[in-house]
């Protein structure tokens, strides 16, 4: 009888909240769908974005100093990048920059720094300095180093250096090359004996 008046108040609980016995069996929490399987390719696209950098935003003045050194290789054809750093357009914004990078230690400091590196990978032993070549740079080379002198900013031409001897680092290692293709080398620097003495003449 008990067990009867159980079954008759629970029917009636839920005949109340509209639900009929059957009903509440089947009233369970939803199983999470089950993910979506991705294809192979996704993922790898999806890595691939992951580790590409980001394209570098070119500013209104970027555009101004590739549009200036683009302009002055134009204007004097056949002549290499070094002879285009003594140009009356590019002679004295070099000459203004090199001095604002002779007033800052820590610029110098930094590139520096980038050769002793480069020669230790190198496995030069004691000072070394930095010997560039810039005969063979094509066009699209020519034309960053110029924007970094045009600039008359030595971050900027501290920037390309370290860029450039970066870029050189695994020719002069690892290809075992004394000049590497972006014509970066890495020397040691041997400076010049001072001068002997005069040997005091014996008195007469």
């Amino acid at each position: 009888m008990k067990t009867n008046t159980l079954l008759i108040m629970t029917a009636l609980a839920l005949a109340s909240c509209g639900k009929s016995p059957e009903a509440a069996k089947t009233v369970e929490t939803p199983a999470a769908p089950k993910p979506a399987a991705v294809s192979d390719s996704k993922i790898e696209a999806e890595i691939s974005s992951a580790l590409t950098p980001p394209e570098p935003t070119v500013s209104a003045a970027d555009e101004a100093l590739k549009s200036e050194a683009d302009s002055i290789i134009s204007q004097y054809p056949g002549k290499t990048a070094t002879e285009l750093l003594n140009t009356p357009e590019v002679k004295d914004k070099l000459a203004v920059a090199m001095k604002k990078l002779g007033n800052d230690p820590v610029l110098l400091k930094r590139v520096n720094s980038t050769v002793d590196l480069a020669a230790q990978i190198k496995g030069l032993d004691g000072a070394a300095k930095l010997d560039l070549d810039m005969k063979g740079y094509d066009q699209a080379r020519t034309s960053r180093m110029l924007q970094s002198v045009l600039s008359e900013e030595p971050q900027r031409i501290v920037d390309f250096l370290v860029s450039e001897i970066g870029e050189a680092a695994p020719d002069l290692s690892y290809g075992g090359l004394e000049r590497a293709p972006n014509g970066v080398a890495i020397v040691p620097n041997t400076l010049p004996a001072p001068a002997a003495a005069a040997a005091p003449t014996d008195p007469e």
